[in-house]
């Protein structure tokens, strides 16, 4: 789809606060960035309402006066306050994106149909990722029935095994979940012709009974301006992705939907990005990406969460999408990790020293060829690099993210000394 310059310039515009919506059905909760607090989404006359609720409005109108709204939205201010290339300037002129209806007459509407939604319908998940949590991950809810979930001392105190609360049962998810994700689909069947981009996400789609239902929702109707993008960690049975996904792409073929995308989250390269996404296999992962990459039309990319521990690797997964966009462009987009309730997990908190360790070698190596997409996604990196460059090392969450390692370590029989001896380093100096 062309793009086309969202169409706002007063104040100080997003249009992921006017296009863009996630519905956490696990948690009964919304936002229109992941960077920013949650809120519970809404029923008006028993229909779900999760675009216009009132903090939203509230938001909207504050960014039309050319104030930042907050509760989340720090993290584009710090970004763009030194310079950088932030998440809400790079997606002004996002390809393929298109602005609400009710812009084409009011440029201050702040009520407004939006043409892109982001759908989290459960938590099963087979991974344990570090920045996760269980409610996006049964895994990780099984763990802490186990051993606790984990809880930090915000003063910097210690931590040990003994300050860990237990949760006596499966975490409790929104007791309502199967009622409003039935909504939910109510409200696809009213509006599903506004949306110009619908995302699937988890924890993993491809394991997850609801991808089955908006497939089967999808082959009953067509929406020949919609394109569908499917999250996942790819580490599941190649037979049972290749059978999903020709079944998507069918619907392609047959006009009923434009275009399908496959972003498959990887953090960094090797062993590392097995531990950082605990029950990753790189090698079933690399073998669907190649299935999608060489054996079909689907457009394939990498989404990234960035901290401490994937910069060492980040490189060598920079490397292995140059070689893969030899075959087809794949694209890839890096965001930082830890900046709503877990900071520590942020690669800012060691200031300019995290940068030698791998940050600029990937910006050096990164090939965008001259596409518009990929420079964009480069400037993003780069603003992390100048954000780095320009905070000061906060020695409490270095703190807190060496005892979480140590826990997790303690957990899962692993070693994050061995893996990351640079930034374990950083620790000791």
């Amino acid at each position: 789809m062309k793009s086309k310059r969202f169409p706002i310039t007063q104040g100080i515009p997003c249009q992921l606060k006017w296009n863009h919506s996630t519905v956490f059905l696990t948690m009964g909760t919304t936002a229109s960035c992941h960077r920013v607090t949650h809120d519970p989404y809404e029923f008006k006359n028993n229909n779900i309402d999760f675009h216009n609720i009132k903090s939203k409005i509230e938001a909207r109108e504050k960014m039309l006066k050319g104030q930042w709204p907050g509760r989340g939205c720090e993290h584009c201010k710090s970004t763009e306050d030194v310079g950088g290339n932030s998440d809400r300037m790079s997606s002004l002129d996002m390809p393929g994106v298109t602005a609400p209806k009710e812009l084409e007459n009011d440029l201050s509407a702040t009520q407004v149909t939006p043409t892109q939604l982001e759908i989290y319908f459960g938590n099963t998940c087979n991974l344990k990722c570090l920045y996760c949590n269980s409610k996006f991950s049964s895994t990780i809810d099984n763990e802490n029935r186990i051993h606790g979930e984990w809880i930090f001392n915000p003063t910097g105190g210690p931590l040990l095994p003994g300050n860990f609360t237990h949760i006596p049962g499966k975490i409790e998810l929104n007791p309502n979940i199967e009622e409003d994700t039935n909504k939910l689909f109510q409200w696809l069947e009213l509006h599903i012709h506004d949306l110009n981009k619908l995302m699937i996400l988890g924890g993993e789609p491809f394991l997850q009974k609801e991808t089955d239902r908006m497939i089967r929702f999808l082959e009953s109707s067509s929406n020949p301006k919609l394109s569908l993008v499917v999250f996942s960690n790819l580490t599941v049975d190649p037979n049972r992705v290749k059978s999903w996904l020709t079944r998507m792409w069918r619907l392609v073929e047959q006009g009923k939907l434009n275009h399908l995308q496959v972003v498959g989250s990887l953090d960094c390269w090797g062993a590392q990005a097995e531990y950082v996404r605990n029950g990753l296999d790189l090698k079933k992962y690399t073998e669907n990406f190649e299935f999608i990459l060489q054996k079909t039309r689907i457009t394939p990319s990498i989404n990234s969460a960035m901290m401490a521990l994937t910069v060492p690797t980040l490189p060598d997964l920079i490397r292995q999408m140059n070689s893969w966009s030899k075959t087809r462009e794949v694209y890839w987009s890096g965001m930082k990790a830890g900046d709503a309730g877990r900071p520590y997990l942020n690669p800012t908190i060691f200031g300019k020293a995290i940068l030698p360790l791998g940050i600029n070698q990937a910006i050096e190596i990164y090939e965008s060829n001259g596409d518009p997409i990929k420079e964009a996604q480069l400037n993003n990196l780069i603003g992390i690099q100048k954000e780095c460059e320009n905070t000061d090392p906060d020695l409490l969450q270095q703190k807190l993210l060496k005892s979480y390692l140590n826990e997790l370590d303690r957990r899962r029989g692993t070693d994050y000394k061995k893996l990351f001896p640079t930034i374990e380093k950083l620790f000791q100096s």
